[in-house]
């Protein structure tokens, strides 16, 4: 196993620990030394890796909303016409973030609330933006969608899907019980709009 290997299992296997603890007591009541004792390793071990709580906060943000893996995953569907494509990516995304939920219901208030995270955060998910926004100006170009203004089209479709998760964490009961219907759905209001074909 190489070096950044091993650096990267190790990141992980704190980022898995940190995870758990904030799902479960919240995130103002987590020390470091309590996501050490959940990762088994010495309370310094973590500060190798994470300068503080906060950057583990935000790494685990970072996660949540596959900052890293955007381009990856625009790369992989490339091929699919414009609604295979949007419903393929949804259907991932809901899957992440129902995975998600408990963790991201402990530590989202933290972000809203602390304008350095928020900061933070705005500036960790600008690539993944970047890359919808190429994305979808690049669907314009061929001709698949309209063109309307990619920067704000991706941030539109941002906001729908985070919209359904606070609802979902609310405990809305027409969220909680379409969830793995809400991706077709999206797609096709999208596709279709609202207005009726015999008009």
């Amino acid at each position: 196993m190489g070096a950044q290997e091993r650096v990267d299992r190790r990141r992980a296997q704190i980022l898995a620990a940190a995870s758990r603890v904030f799902a479960r007591q919240g995130f103002h009541r987590t020390t470091v030394r309590q996501v050490a004792r959940e990762a088994g390793i010495a309370d310094g071990t973590i500060y190798l890796y994470f300068d503080s709580k906060q950057e583990l906060l935000l790494a685990l943000l970072g996660q949540l909303g596959r900052v890293g893996e955007r381009p990856a995953d625009f790369a992989e569907l490339a091929g699919a016409d414009a609604r295979a494509f949007l419903s393929a990516y949804l259907r991932q995304r809901f899957g992440d973030l129902r995975e998600w939920r408990q963790l991201f219901t402990a530590v989202f208030p933290e972000v809203l609330a602390d304008a350095g995270l928020r900061a933070a955060q705005t500036a960790q998910v600008a690539p993944a933006f970047g890359a919808a926004e190429a994305e979808l100006a690049r669907r314009a170009e061929a001709g698949e969608l309209r063109p309307l203004d990619p920067a704000v089209l991706a941030r539109v479709a941002a906001a729908t899907v985070l919209g359904l998760l606070v609802l979902d964490v609310l405990g809305d009961p027409v969220v909680d019980a379409r969830w793995e219907e809400l991706p077709g759905f999206l797609a096709s209001l999208w596709f279709d709009g609202l207005r009726s074909e015999e008009r």
